[in-house]
Formats: structure tokens, sequence, C-alpha cells
């Protein structure tokens, strides 16, 4: 089968902050026209014929070797998102072969961006009618964003969303106005009208104005702010718009404060995981002057994977693709599509078509 793989670590961030036309050499993501076939599987496990295949921060995490826990050996498939017909449905009684299902490869990020791939039944949901291939491939960030706002938003709350056109950022809006009945939603982006379309009151554009700064924010505080883009400082300068947490007000973090950790030796590891629960356990002793730390780590993948396509065939949620995206199935269009991602500046997700049906 055809298959991309990852032969060296890929420092795509420090890529993506080159000229436009730099890609990334051919010595590092490849493609491999005879890779192995799956073909040896476990109880409940099922083998898919990959249709789409999205890219999220995690699977940049993977390709640049940022965390040492993640780190697989060499060469590796990346990518863990996928939308895929079964073709060998194992004996389960859940699927038969010729569904159509949307599946993660969960906490092992890699097996995506191949032609077959194995996934764990417990993880796969039937892909609704009405939704495409890449978009339900591209459905993943939608789950974070339900757990974001489900859970820490109720009716009637104003709130604040930084990255308003990203993958998370795109659903978050939605969800927030449609299902959470935020009371106000404002969003943080440089695309003032798709965050519009998608449901945003009002959008600030951060190149051009600073949204910890306007009075209007300063005086009537939100409830909630949902961070999906990390880095800034951005915990200290919510603290000028948003609630204490006695007063109900919570920062969700979507993404920590350094959106690009360096986790490639066991000390550096040790020391991440360890800071972790420090911002959340001091704001919750400082609840009378600072607002709650929520630190937003992956929770509940099967249910919401189940709530959020449910959301797509009702109608409710549109998952936004990025206007390059689907990338083709080559080397060139998954080199593009990582470089995408990891710059930082994807409007919706971006994801390669594998195969059609």
């Amino acid at each position: 089968m055809k298959a991309i793989e990852v032969h060296h670590f890929v420092d795509l961030w420090g890529q993506a902050q080159k000229t436009p036309e730099t890609s990334i050499s051919i010595e590092l993501i490849s493609m491999n026209d005879n890779a192995t076939k799956p073909a040896s599987l476990k109880k409940k496990q099922l083998l898919v014929k990959v249709l789409a295949c999205s890219i999220s921060p995690g699977d940049v995490i993977t390709v640049q070797g940022n965390m040492l826990v993640m780190h697989q050996p060499f060469p590796f498939v990346p990518g863990m998102d996928i939308c895929g017909v079964i073709v060998d449905n194992n004996g389960s009684t859940q699927f038969q072969n010729g569904n159509v299902v949307v599946a993660s490869n969960g906490m092992t990020p890699v097996g995506g961006m191949a032609e077959y791939m194995i996934v764990d039944e417990t993880g796969a949901v039937i892909k609704p009618a009405g939704a495409s291939n890449e978009e339900g491939a591209s459905s993943s960030s939608a789950i974070t964003a339900r757990n974001a706002v489900m859970d820490h938003v109720k009716e009637g709350d104003r709130v604040l969303i930084l990255g308003g056109s990203g993958g998370v950022g795109t659903a978050a809006i939605q969800i927030a106005k449609h299902h959470a009945k935020a009371s106000l939603v404002v969003a943080s982006s440089t695309q003032s009208d798709l965050c519009k379309e998608l449901g945003a009151d009002q959008v600030i554009n951060y190149q051009s104005e600073d949204w910890w700064a306007i009075k209007e924010f300063q005086e009537d505080k939100f409830d909630v702010l949902i961070d999906t883009v990390g880095g800034g400082n951005f915990y200290k300068r919510a603290t000028e718009v948003l609630k204490t947490g006695k007063q109900g007000g919570s920062f969700v973090a979507v993404t920590g404060d350094d959106p690009h950790p360096d986790c490639t030796t066991v000390w550096k590891t040790i020391k991440f995981f360890a800071n972790l629960p420090c911002r959340p356990v001091y704001t919750k002793m400082k609840a009378g002057t600072l607002p709650k730390y929520v630190l937003l780590l992956p929770y509940g993948e099967a249910e919401g994977r189940k709530e959020v396509l449910g959301w797509m065939q009702a109608g409710s949620l549109k998952i936004k693709l990025d206007a390059d995206s689907p990338l083709p199935f080559t080397s060139e269009g998954v080199r593009k599509a990582f470089l995408k991602v990891g710059s930082g500046h994807a409007h919706g997700k971006v994801v390669v078509q594998i195969a059609e049906e």
C-alpha cells in the first residue's frame, strides 16, 4: 500500500516561519509506494480503507518530536484522525464491512496517512450521511471544542474565544452560540466574515486591537475565555476582562502557555508535567481575585465523537476546512499540510484526501 513515512523529526514551526515557498526535504517526509499493509487484527479492531486524514496540533508535535513520550520508531506513518470504509470488521457486532466510519487512533498518534489503518471499534462512529469524508475526518477538533464549551459555558454566559478561525475555534463559536446558548460570543481573529458566519456576535482583529484593553470588556467582563492559541501570556492579560473565579469566571486553556513545548528529554518531560497542576491549584486558592484556570486535557473522545457527529447530522455544526483543503495524498501535499498546521495560521481544518469512496 501507499503510506507517508516520517524518517526524521521535522521542525515544522521553524520551517513555517521561513518563506512561503519553503518545503520539507523529501528525506524527512516521503511517500512509500510499497509499505506493508496492516493485516493482524486483535479483538475489537477494524481494518479501514482510509478516505481522508486530518492534521491536528498533536500530529505536529509528534512529527516535530517535541514530546519524548510520543516518540515513534522511524520510519513511522503520521496522522490519527481519519474517515474510511471498513474492509474487515473482524467479526464486529456493531459494524459491517462497507460502513463509512469516523475514527481516531486515540493516544497513539500514528497510522492515518496511509491507504489502510487499524482502529479500535470503540473509537469508531458511523459518518453522518450529510457530511463529506473530509469533514468527518476533520471533526476531532470539534470534540475538543465541545469539551471546552459544554463543560464550562452556561446559558447566558459572555464568552471570548481566542483563535476563532482555527479548527477548534470555528467549532467552539458554533457550539457556544447554538448549544450552550451563550448570550454573547466574541472571537479574536483576522477572519471576521468567517467568524460572524459561524455565529460570533463580535470579532476583534488582534493585529490592530488588543482585546484585553477594550474598555467595554473591562467594564462588563466575560464569564469564560477559551484560549485555542496559547503563548502570549494570555492568562495574565485575561484578568483585565474576565471575572474572578468567585464570580464564576473561567480561563479554559485548550493550548498551554507554550504552544511548542520542549519535552525532548526525561528531565524536561518531568518538569513540564510537574508544572501542569500548579496554575489550576493556585487560581483556585486565589478565586477571590483571579479567574479560575482550567487546563483542558483530552477526555471523553468516544462520547464526544458521537455527540459532535450527531450535531453535524442535524446541521447545527459545520466543520470548516482551510481554503487549501483537501490536499492531495502526495509527498508534497502532505508536507504542505503539516507546514500549514505548524505555522499556526490555518483557517479551519487541514485535511488530506487519501482516496475516493
